[in-house]
């Protein structure tokens, strides 16, 4: 429409061009016509001049406004995509379970004790900044956030699922059930430490990059954050860990987790690996010497390959990466 108003214009100014050179009539009267024309399109012409130009800024001003708002309503089909699959993200629940399934009760089983899960966490109370609040998103049981009263620390915990956030209450720990994007962006006030445990592996790499930079954006400068979750260079971690639990999505290589990191502006990056796999279940070396220097000169290289075998088989189940604001 826009368009349209603006060529009518162009067209009825387009007429004016032809003043001057009008002639019609004769004789004396014919002379005085011709002289006013000529006149009145010498007076008029730099009007029609900076008009046709006015009109021309306009035409592409209001051009360009059309392509800004064609990118702006671009940008709102992406962010309104971005909410829904936002709203759509569990991070301990995998909707559309069959009725009777209870995944709170599937995590204790296959999870391990909850006094087992405190005593591989109390180390993570080393490297978080005392001065501020400590967040555990995907809280689950509670086990950290037990062991971080007991510290002494300030700290709540989220949930997407309702029977943990109950179970939290319960013990008297400070958590609501809340999906972890949507919690962040609402806070009015700075993130302080962010605790991650075995939550990651729930989402994809998009939805991890985007929950890492959301609490980059909030973190007070000098808190902590840390995730943890399943080593992937372990074959074991992945075939009992990993593969057990439905609502799993996939595994994330520290080496991705740290470029993440680094990316993003986190500082002092530490990587430490953690819950080692029981030696008896690892692969047993040979220790007796035969007593012949070729013997257990091959020995030796046997149990050098059988050591690279058992890291590779039986890593540790888990690391943790962790970066300062």
């Amino acid at each position: 429409m826009f368009e349209n108003r603006v060529t009518d214009i162009e067209n009825r100014l387009a007429s004016y061009k032809n003043i001057g050179k009008h002639r019609g009539g004769r004789g004396f009267f014919k002379k005085v016509k011709d002289l006013y024309c000529s006149v009145l399109f010498f007076i008029l012409k730099p009007l029609l001049n900076y008009q046709n130009a006015y009109n021309q800024a306009v035409y592409e001003h209001s051009l360009e406004l059309k392509g800004r708002i064609d990118r702006l309503e671009r940008d709102l089909k992406a962010f309104r995509r971005l909410e829904e699959r936002v709203g759509g993200l569990e991070y301990k629940l995998l909707t559309g379970f069959p009725p009777g399934f209870d995944y709170a009760k599937f995590e204790d089983k296959f999870r391990g004790d909850e006094e087992l899960v405190k005593g591989r966490q109390r180390a993570y109370l080393d490297y978080l900044n005392r001065e501020f609040e400590v967040l555990d998103i995907g809280c689950g049981r509670g086990e950290f956030l037990e062991i971080l009263k007991e510290a002494g620390f300030r700290a709540r915990g989220i949930d997407s699922s309702p029977q943990m956030v109950a179970r939290c209450r319960a013990k008297g720990l400070d958590v609501e059930q809340a999906e972890a994007l949507g919690y962040i962006s609402s806070r009015k006030d700075n993130l302080g430490n962010v605790f991650l445990s075995q939550v990651v592996e729930h989402m994809d790499y998009k939805d991890i990059y985007t929950l890492i930079k959301s609490c980059w954006e909030k973190m007070a400068k000098e808190s902590l954050l840390l995730i943890e979750t399943i080593n992937p260079n372990s074959f074991y971690a992945q075939s009992r860990a990993y593969v057990i639990d439905p609502t799993h999505v996939g595994l994330v290589s520290p080496e991705t987790l740290s470029y993440t990191f680094d990316k993003i502006g986190f500082r002092n990056l530490r990587i430490i690996y953690k819950s080692p796999v029981p030696r008896k279940d690892r692969l047993a070396l040979v220790t007796q010497e035969i007593g012949d220097k070729r013997l257990d000169r091959a020995i030796s290289k046997i149990n050098d390959d059988l050591k690279k075998i058992d890291d590779i088989i039986f890593g540790n189940l888990e690391y943790a990466i962790m970066g300062v604001k």
